[in-house]
């Protein structure tokens, strides 16, 4: 109807145009000019009729479009009305996922409480940890201090000592060279007292055998000849063993098992005449004097100092005296030489 109304409008708008397009002409009267007339309204007509053809055509086209985009939007509103309800299932499977989300957020924030609470409690034990660390540090800090303080007087102490080592290093070798001196002296010591127990156990087997002689010549009551043919043999290798081992200058040998030994010089004096008796200890004199010559003591007092000698696990100390040393000797050698003159005086 809208397009009916504005066809018809138009046509009479056009119809005015026309009517002023036409020149104002007097006005005559009569059948001519109301033909022209009628023939100018005709072609008015037939003008609008034209016109109205053709928009209407073009009010079918524009129907036409209009249908056709109304069935497009029919169509899409088809689309949207299936996308609206694949939205609203969406929507609810979104709502259902967005509900477990949701309870899944509410445990994992009771988690993080409780891992919170639990990362809480570590950290408080780490900070009671730390600040007994730290006390500890302190302490051994203190500690460390005083350590350093004592390693210092230690270190002193040290070095006093080591001066006190250096020092005592010296002494000790002086101390050395001393002990080789002595062990020396010991050795000739030990060396002298071996030599003399030897000799002594050689004395001690001699008369021995001159008891064992003594007694077989008493038993056997041999000849005057023959029995003093034996002793002067016998008395001659004494002589001979003495004077060839004779002891060393330095020696421990006691003279009280020579002094028990000894015979007394008074017995079988009756036997004996008074010459042979002159002659004998005229003999034995000169021959004192020969020992004496040959054998000189030479002792050293600084060789017979206190030592020390190590014997069996055991220190024992060694005083000497080189006074009781010598007469020890003296009297060892005379008692050898007595012995041999007594027999000789006895069997002559």
């Amino acid at each position: 109807m809208q397009v009916k109304l504005d066809a018809s409008l138009g046509s009479d708008e056009k119809f005015v145009g026309i009517q002023s397009l036409i020149p104002n002409q007097p006005q005559c009267t009569g059948a001519g000019e109301i033909v022209r007339r009628l023939h100018a309204c005709s072609l008015c007509v037939r003008q609008g009729y034209e016109e109205l053809e053709r928009q209407l055509k073009e009010v079918f086209k524009e129907r036409s479009n209009i249908l056709r985009q109304l069935s497009k939007t029919s169509r899409e509103l088809d689309g949207i009305k299936v996308n609206l309800q694949s939205l609203k299932n969406d929507e609810a499977s979104a709502k259902s996922d967005v509900q477990k989300l949701l309870e899944l957020g509410k445990k994992q924030r009771e988690e993080m409480k409780s891992l919170q609470e639990a990362f809480q409690k570590q950290l408080n034990e780490a900070a009671e940890k730390a600040e007994k660390q730290q006390a500890t540090i302190n302490f051994l800090k203190t500690e460390m201090e005083r350590k350093s303080k004592m390693i210092r007087d230690l270190q002193n102490e040290n070095k006093s000592l080591k001066n006190k080592l250096l020092s005592g290093n010296k002494l000790c070798g002086i101390h050395a060279e001393e002990s080789k001196k002595i062990q020396a002296q010991l050795k000739e010591l030990r060396y002298g007292k071996k030599d003399l127990i030897f000799k002594a156990q050689q004395l001690t087997d001699l008369e021995q055998k001159l008891a064992v002689a003594k007694d077989e010549l008493e038993k056997a009551a041999l000849d005057k000849e023959s029995q003093l043919k034996a002793l002067k043999e016998t008395v001659q290798l004494c002589l001979t063993s003495v004077l060839r081992n004779q002891p060393p200058a330095m020696s421990l040998m006691p003279s009280k098992l020579t002094e028990r030994r000894l015979p007394s010089p008074n017995t079988n004096d009756s036997k004996v005449p008074a010459a042979v008796t002159s002659k004998k200890v005229h003999f034995i004199q000169a021959s004192k004097n020969e020992i004496r010559q040959s054998t000189p003591l030479t002792v050293s007092p600084a060789r017979l100092s206190k030592s020390k000698c190590k014997t069996k696990g055991r220190k024992t100390k060694i005083e000497m005296n080189p006074c009781h040393l010598q007469s020890d000797l003296e009297n060892y050698k005379l008692t050898l030489f007595m012995l041999c003159c007594i027999f000789i005086y006895l069997f002559c």
